[in-house]
């Protein structure tokens, strides 16, 4: 028995000295594992948005709070459905309640593909209704269809500006042929949306959705024809710089579409305004208009807008090439304030694109300008003159010796009125000449009256006497 409890505790001793290296290969292979799931997920990550280019169509459903709707014209649906990294597969529940797994594609005639982190699901003929989708589903899923309704909007051009204004055509297809709007009860409507790529090199990284336009089919505005199922309009790239991708979405009551075209880069406007200010009066303040981008053909540039002046009225200016080389424009010079600027840009690029673009507004303030004044020497002999006598008048003419004067007196009559109040002294106490005349003609009558009554005893007061009385009373009868 001893035997096997020496036995145990060695084997103990081994397995403890062995642990840190065992825990350590432990960590060292699942690092390796999860390294390599990692990348075989980055990989099919790639594979299913590479899909993307290959489906057959890009009109889509609107996809939200993984729910959707298909309606009776949809002939194939595509979906491509983007998992949380070691989620399972989907599970779509149909309209009637039924639900579809990977397992049981098969036998329900739908092709599914179960990658590392994505599901490509295809369906034929799909019931008409309401859809959900049941799994850690990411926000880029897509779902395309394939039907003879179809959205359907002309490319944009290249090397698009910001201030730019874009003409976009856009028809409501069922097959080849444009859809007879007539037939639907509201006017449809066009919405245009442009979404950020978040890509990290651009200025428009995270600013999320632009909601540029809505557009109406109902013959107003740029559009041709009232319902007549093709929407035409013009939109303006009033936004930030970057890569965007362009989304078209029309609704009807029976049904959605939504088209989202290839990303396009919006580049900054490629005229810089520079201002310059008059250095006098009588000069007129500049405005440099320098170009900024090497595709544009500077030949071709038209420069037009308004001036707003300080003081309320308007000028047109036009800037051309041929008359005005260096786009400067000459603003007159009407004083102080606000200047205003409205500017267009008409022009065409290198390879022949036309585009007109709208400037934000420039303007810029002019302050009152101070001019300092000449020297007496350098005014002509007749205006010397004229000012030299008036000036020393004014110099000698002015009392300067009064106002020092007045001023000295208010302030010493002002102070000692504030010590006069301030101390309780009775006015009678102004009159200090008063009180030394009495304290020298008191000692005096003191003297004198001492004198006196060594002469003549004063005569007793009516008062004195009646306090004699008081004590003795006469109770005798007159002599008569």
């Amino acid at each position: 028995m001893a035997k096997l409890s020496g036995q145990w505790w060695v084997v103990l001793w081994l397995a403890l000295l062995h642990l840190p290296v065992m825990v350590q290969a432990r960590q060292d292979t699942a690092g390796s594992v999860e390294q390599s799931l990692t990348e075989e997920q980055a990989s099919a990550r790639a594979e299913g948005f590479a899909l993307l280019a290959d489906l057959p169509t890009k009109n889509q459903i609107p996809f939200f709070d993984n729910r959707f709707r298909i309606d009776s014209e949809v002939e194939t649906i595509t979906l491509l459905m983007f998992r949380r990294p070691g989620s399972a597969s989907v599970v779509l529940v149909r309209p009637d309640g039924s639900k579809l797994h990977f397992n049981t594609a098969e036998e329900n005639q739908v092709r599914w593909h179960d990658a590392a982190s994505y599901d490509l699901i295809e369906i034929n003929n799909p019931m008409p209704g309401p859809w959900q989708a049941i799994g850690r589903i990411l926000p880029e899923s897509r779902i395309m269809v394939l039907t003879d309704i179809k959205l359907d909007v002309d490319p944009l051009p290249d090397n698009l500006m910001v201030g730019e204004t874009v003409k976009v055509t856009a028809r409501l297809l069922n097959g080849d042929t444009t859809i007879n709007a007539r037939d639907f009860r509201d006017v449809l409507t066009l919405e245009v949306i442009f979404i950020s790529t978040n890509n990290a090199e651009f200025d428009n990284f995270g600013r999320g959705i632009i909601q540029v336009a809505t557009f109406r089919d109902d013959g107003r505005g740029y559009d041709e024809r009232a319902r007549d199922g093709i929407f035409t309009g013009e939109f303006k790239l009033d936004f930030v710089a970057g890569e965007w991708t362009p989304k078209y979405i029309v609704r009807t009551a029976l049904y959605t579409r939504e088209l989202e075209q290839d990303p396009v880069i919006l580049k900054p406007a490629p005229i810089n305004p520079d201002v310059l200010l008059a250095d006098t009066e009588t000069d007129n303040h500049q405005v440099k208009f320098t170009l900024t981008e090497s595709g544009v053909d500077a030949a071709s540039l038209l420069i037009q807008g308004r001036v707003r002046y300080p003081d309320g009225s308007v000028d047109q200016y036009a800037l051309n090439a041929e008359d005005n080389p260096d786009n400067t424009l000459d603003v007159l010079n009407k004083g102080f304030g606000s200047y205003i600027l409205e500017t267009a840009v008409f022009g065409n690029w290198q390879d022949g694109r036309e585009f007109m673009l709208t400037m934000p507004e420039l303007s810029f303030v002019v302050n009152q300008q101070t001019f300092a004044a000449p020297e007496l020497a350098q005014l002509p002999k007749q205006l010397q003159g004229e000012l030299v006598p008036e000036q020393i008048e004014a110099e000698a003419g002015f009392p300067w010796a009064l106002v020092i004067g007045i001023n000295l007196f208010i302030l010493i009559t002002g102070s000692f009125a504030i010590w006069f109040i301030m101390s309780g002294k009775k006015p009678a106490a102004l009159l200090f000449w008063r009180k030394k005349s009495a304290a020298r003609a008191s000692p005096a009558k003191v003297s004198e009256a001492g004198n006196n009554s060594t002469k003549k005893a004063p005569p007793q007061t009516k008062a004195q006497k009646n306090n004699d009385l008081d004590d003795i009373l006469d109770l005798s009868l007159p002599d008569d």
